[in-house]
Formats: C-alpha cells, structure tokens, sequence
C-alpha cells in the first residue's frame, strides 16, 4: 500500500503573455522572463518531493495542455491537487481543468517568488510575483463550479507555506486511503457506554469506513485454534522484555498469562482474516467473561505492525480517531482517555486499561499485571501497561451526537519520567495552554472521554482532512 501521498501540481500561465511577446522575448526587459518563471516551478517540484510524490504538468498556458494534464493526473492516481496560476493567468483554461478533472482534495498556491516586496518592482518583477492575483480570480472559478479548497501562500522555502502543502497531502491521501478500512465490532455496541453508539451508514457516508461485527464465539475459536507452544513464546517475549509485578510472577499465574496470550494472538489472527485497521472491543460484553473465561486485555505488538488499533467500550469513533491521528503521522497511535487535570502543574493526566499500543511506550516502564479492574478473588487476565515515551503529542476526538460527528483537537507535551500509576498504560502531558481551561472546553462541548493520541504534531492535518469530510474541528489548543 502506498504511504506517501501523490499529488497532482499544476502550474498555469495567462496565455495572454504569449501574445503579448512576453513570454518569447530574446531581448529588452521581458528576455529570459519566462525561463525564470519556469525554474521558480522547477525548483518548487524539488522541494515538494521530498515531502510527497509529486505528478507535475510543468508550466502551462493552454486549455488543450490543462486537459491533457488533466488525464495524467487520473491516469496517475493522485491524492489531491495543487493549483498553482503562478503568474496571472486566463480563467478559460481554469474552467477546462474543472470540467475535465475527477473531484479531489484542492489546495490553491499563491506562489511569492521573494518573499516580500522590493523597495521598487519593475514590471517584468511585478509579473513574476503576480500568482497571488491569479489566485484570487480563480478561486471564484472553482467556488462557482463548487469546490473546496485550501490556501498556500509563499514558496517552496517558506516553511509556512511549505508545512501547509505537506499537510494538505498528507490529509489527502488518508482521505483516499479510509475508504474501505475496517473496523471491527467485538460483538456490538457497548451498554455501559452507550454514548459510543453511532450509525453505521454516517460512517460509510462521511468517511468510507466498513463495520465487521464479530460474534463471542468466532474470537473463542480462533483462541480455541492459537497453540498453547506459540502462546508460551510470546509470555516468554513479555518475561523478557517486562516487568513481572505482583502476581503476574508467580507460577500460579502462568496459566493465566498463557491464556491471556492465546487471546492476545486470537486478536492479531482476526486482524489478518479480516484485514482490520481496528477493534471496537466491548470489553464490558458478559459474553465476554463467560465465553472466554475472562476479558481478552492483553496487548500483542503484532498488530501494530499490521497497522490494527485496538479500542475499548465498542467506541468505533474513538478508534477511527486513532486511526487517522496515526495515519496522519505516519505511525501507530494509541487508544487513549482524558483522566484527570492538575491545575497547579498544569498537567493532564491522559491513560487507558488494556490494549495500549506498545510502540507509544517507554521500554523501561512496560509492566505486566493482572486484570486491576477485577479484584482478586475474580477470574481475570493479564495485561501489559507503560508509561509513554517523551516527545509533543496530538489528542483527536470524535464524538456522536445528534445525527452528527463533532471533532475536536487539542496538543501538548508528554513528560518524561516513571511511571506514576498502577496498571494503565498512561502519560502526563503539559497542553500548549491551560490545563482547566482544556478540561472546562472538553465537558461544555459535550465530548467523550476517548482521544486518538499520537506522537507529533498533526493539528494542521487534522484541520485540512475535516474540511474535506465537512466536518467542523474545535481546536482546544493555541
């Protein structure tokens, strides 16, 4: 599957210039004016493919060019599209482009080739930096015939204008990639949480996504089929790699870790038939505990590596959340809930039982303990819990309400340090503003507890790819 996006970058001219003798001036103040327009998109195509594979027209002048551009840009598969009319240009050849393209994500280039205004331009200085104008006029064009788009202004070595760009793609190419992802829901919709609850078909409709529901008795087959020999191998892994807390190293417990880790491999061969992107797991389904003789919490990193994110309490928008945060930036995100604020720290403490995504963690904090949610005198499982590793994060959440999907989106600081809680895996995570205010924001919104967090910051992308679903972000944070 391809992973970095492919965007389409057309660069577009006013043919105008060509009559006028501009554009094919051997002498006087025009000569050489359209080589440098032509190196300024040159060197706007390397820069761009570092970041992204990048299908370019060149530049442009013609309506039969921008047709036949056009068909390249769909023979290509692209992502989404970059327009740049990198020096005034004419609105025909915009108006073919629209009647001629498949429909994708936009982004509008006005392109600044100083960075800034001169003390004096001359006119063929002036004509060289006239993009932002042309920008102006076609965005009339393509709100007209109705398309969204999103805005870049400056060039390939602004870091602004460049960060936009690379988060444009980014956007545009999860958007591509979530139709047909697959979520499963082990078994159904959560009772305890019904807030989780959400229609199937607004998820087809607005992102593309697929629910497989997946009865009890399946995944106790499938543990039923994992061997006691490769679920011993991977309690070994966790000796290994793990601290062994109370009781999880005593010998009574062994049989317990084996079958938790039968579950745990259960999981990751559901992942594989199925070709899930996530598990919308109802741990609080009784079925559950009476089929499987305890709730399946422990974590295995093979799935992971298949890029499946685990989710508790049915909440199928919380791991879609996961999903796109770690899509967005290019690694595996963790199923996550707002715990708790410190107002005098200025700290959130951010966590979740079971099911962490071991990538997240600090190695020296993972941590293997019983089921603490169930007392001692229950049968339960086994789970392994961290402390994240260090670094900035971003917080996405998706809650349902009214018919409708609300999104919001808040970023911080995970700090470093030991852990400081029992059996969750877990952060604490200093927010790029107040703390209490976030807290206050999260409850007046009315949002669920659940966030998809990932290391990085992908706030931008975040707020480029809603707009292409049409959907509203809240941002929490400056």
């Amino acid at each position: 599957m391809r992973t970095r996006p492919r965007i389409g970058l057309l660069f577009l001219a006013g043919e105008s210039w060509w009559e006028a003798g501009i554009c094919d001036a051997v002498e006087g103040p025009y000569a050489g004016f359209v080589q440098k327009v032509e190196a300024d998109t040159a060197r706007a195509v390397a820069v761009l493919k570092g970041q992204m594979d990048v299908v370019s027209s060149g530049l442009l002048h013609t309506e039969e060019q921008v047709v036949e551009a056009a068909r390249t840009f769909e023979q290509e598969g692209i992502d989404g599209l970059v327009f740049c009319p990198i020096i005034w240009t004419n609105d025909p050849p915009v108006i073919a482009l629209i009647r001629a393209m498949r429909r994708v994500p936009l982004l509008l280039w006005a392109y600044d080739p100083y960075d800034g205004f001169p003390e004096h331009f001359r006119i063929e200085e002036w004509l060289r930096a006239s993009g932002p104008v042309s920008v102006q006029q076609s965005a009339n064009i393509f709100r007209r015939f109705g398309w969204d788009y999103e805005i870049a202004f400056g060039n390939e070595n602004n870091a602004q204008a460049l960060g936009e760009i690379v988060a444009f793609a980014r956007a545009a190419a999860v958007k591509r990639r979530l139709v047909g992802t697959r979520i499963a829901v082990l078994p159904a919709p959560c009772n305890v949480v019904a807030s989780t609850w959400i229609d199937d078909f607004a998820l087809l409709e607005t992102f593309g996504i697929e629910l497989v529901y997946v009865p009890v008795d399946r995944l106790a087959m499938l543990v039923q089929e994992t061997s006691e020999s490769k679920a011993a191998d991977y309690v070994e892994w966790l000796r290994e790699n793990c601290h062994m807390a109370a009781p999880a190293h005593d010998e009574g417990f062994e049989d317990v870790l084996v079958e938790s880790a039968r579950q745990a491999l259960a999981l990751v061969r559901l992942a594989e038939q199925e070709g899930l992107a996530g598990i919308a797991l109802d741990d609080f389904n009784p079925d559950l505990c009476r089929i499987l003789g305890f709730r399946p919490h422990l974590y295995h990193p093979t799935l992971g590596e298949l890029g499946c994110t685990v989710g508790l309490e049915a909440d199928v928008l919380g791991v879609l959340a996961t999903i796109i945060a770690g899509r967005l930036a290019g690694r595996m995100a963790m199923f996550n809930e707002f715990f708790s604020i410190d107002p005098a720290e200025n700290t959130v403490l951010m966590g979740h039982p079971g099911m962490g995504e071991l990538s997240m963690g600090d190695p020296e904090t993972f941590t293997v303990t019983p089921d603490l949610e169930f007392d001692e005198t229950q049968d339960r499982g086994a789970w392994v819990s961290y402390r994240a590793k260090p670094g900035p994060m971003t917080f996405l959440n998706m809650t349902p309400e009214h018919g409708r999907i609300k999104v919001a989106v808040w970023t911080g600081e995970s700090l470093p340090g030991p852990r400081i809680m029992e059996g969750y895996s877990h952060m604490l995570v200093k927010p790029d503003g107040e703390a209490r205010a976030l807290f206050k924001r999260v409850v007046g919104l009315g949002l669920l507890q659940h966030w998809g967090t990932v290391h990085g910051n992908v706030a931008a992308e975040i707020g480029c790819l809603m707009r292409m679903l049409g959907l509203d972000v809240d941002a929490l944070t400056p």
